[in-house]
């Protein structure tokens, strides 16, 4: 079976060298070609095929980013796998938006890169675990500010609220409670209506915010 050919694009050499080395132990996977920026890879394209760039944002000339824009546009079918010190929002955003298949940062265990270079290949996408928990932290401070004050619930909603967020069926919380099933009902529609949220997801979302479970 032929071998996936590898471009990375890293300004430094020592991370290219190492890069390539640990590339080229997997039997699947082949390194053909270096790049110190992103002008230098768009020209090694234009004469070197390959199935994937590993690339840093940081660089020289032309930063990945650019390079990004550029290659989805002259290079369709390339999958990009960045590989950065940087782990803010914005930086994700922007490579994932422009064609980005993966986001890993350098500081990441080795052996995470082949695997997440394997994935990107069979069309999946690869996020670091410290960016994906940036993102997930992200999510939660967004929906913790879109949505009121647990204080505007009673304390029976607050109780009934809870159980929800802990998958607790209906039928359980009224029995727990001494309740009708129906009063159980009523009580979820006044949580989704005062919290403005539309499914039980997004109340675990938010109890999870709040620290509730």
């Amino acid at each position: 079976m032929p071998k996936s050919k590898i471009i990375i694009a890293d300004d430094h050499t020592f991370v290219r060298v190492g890069l390539k080395e640990l590339i080229n132990k997997d039997p699947e996977l082949m390194v053909v070609a270096e790049a110190k920026n992103g002008l230098e890879l768009l020209e090694t394209l234009t004469h070197k095929k390959c199935d994937l760039v590993v690339m840093d944002i940081s660089m020289p000339e032309m930063d990945g980013v650019a390079a990004i824009k550029e290659l989805n546009g002259r290079f369709r079918g390339i999958k990009i796998l960045i590989l950065s010190m940087l782990k803010d929002y914005p930086h994700f955003k922007e490579v994932m938006a422009h064609g980005a298949s993966g986001y890993m940062v350098k500081d990441d265990a080795p052996e995470q890169l082949v695997a997440a270079i394997k994935n990107i290949l069979k069309g999946k996408k690869h996020i670091s675990p410290s960016v994906a928990t940036l993102l997930a932290d992200r999510e939660l401070r967004s929906l913790d500010e879109a949505v009121p004050s647990l204080e505007i619930l009673t304390k029976r909603e607050k109780q009934i609220f809870t159980m929800i967020a802990q998958s607790m069926p209906n039928k359980n919380i009224a029995s727990k409670l001494k309740i009708s099933i129906r009063t159980v009902e009523h009580h979820r529609a006044n949580l989704t209506n005062k919290l403005g949220l539309k499914d039980t997801a997004s109340l675990v979302k938010y109890a999870l915010a709040k620290g509730l479970i």
